[in-house]
């Protein structure tokens, strides 16, 4: 299976925690939901930490779904495959639910913020009463004189590991780069669409600008 996090050094200690988030919170027999699955890399990390879970992915591309059934086939997982446009979530069928855990790796970033917004929307309406939802996405970075700071982060990346992430020369450059398929959210707006949705949303691993929030229904 192909190793998506090869060009993103720092990714692998992200994606592991968001796994054991899963794994830790989750009991054989509970139904997850991965928002944009792709080929089932994400998938293969749980299923190594929490045997038995009922997993739907999501996937735009029959391609990607084929490619994680096939990825995923043998593991303790009881899988489902559902293609699906996830900028129109009320077309999506045969994703009910409730879902003890809803996440979604790097896919947000691909929709615009009312699409966002529309996605968590339906997403919480499936969620389980004690259930929790996980993002792991880039943020969209709005203080143009905190930028230096950002570079300083990427820098010490690309010497710590011999490879860098996506960058820019300054915060004019890197605003240039945002466009229809790279469209990260400001941590402030999950907050607010958390908040709006009866959510308590936290990010709870941050490294420059790629988070991992959680979020759980107030109690």
């Amino acid at each position: 299976m192909d190793d998506p996090i090869q060009g993103h050094p720092t990714r692998a200690e992200q994606l592991d925690i968001l796994a054991g988030i899963v794994a830790d919170c989750c009991a054989a027999g509970d139904q997850v939901l991965d928002l944009g699955c792709g080929t089932g890399y994400v998938a293969h990390l749980i299923a190594g930490k929490r045997a038995g879970l009922a997993y739907t992915g999501i996937d735009l591309k029959p391609e990607s779904l084929a490619a994680a059934a096939a990825n995923l086939d043998g593991l303790p997982l009881e899988t489902r495959f559902v293609e699906a446009n996830l900028e129109r979530p009320e077309s999506i069928a045969g994703a009910d639910g409730p879902f003890r855990c809803i996440f979604t790796v790097l896919t947000l970033h691909d929709l615009s913020d009312v699409q966002k917004a529309a996605l968590l929307a339906w997403a919480v309406a499936r969620l389980a009463d004690d259930g929790i939802v996980l993002i792991y996405d880039r943020l969209r970075l709005t203080a143009p004189a905190l930028f230096p700071v950002q570079q300083s982060i990427w820098r010490r990346i690309e010497a710590e590991y011999g490879r860098g992430m996506r960058t820019a020369g300054d915060f004019a450059g890197y605003s240039a780069d945002l466009g229809p398929k790279n469209q990260p959210a400001a941590l402030e707006d999950y907050l607010v669409w958390f908040d709006d949705l009866g959510l308590d949303a936290r990010p709870v691993h941050l490294h420059g600008n790629v988070a991992l929030i959680a979020a759980a229904r107030s109690h």
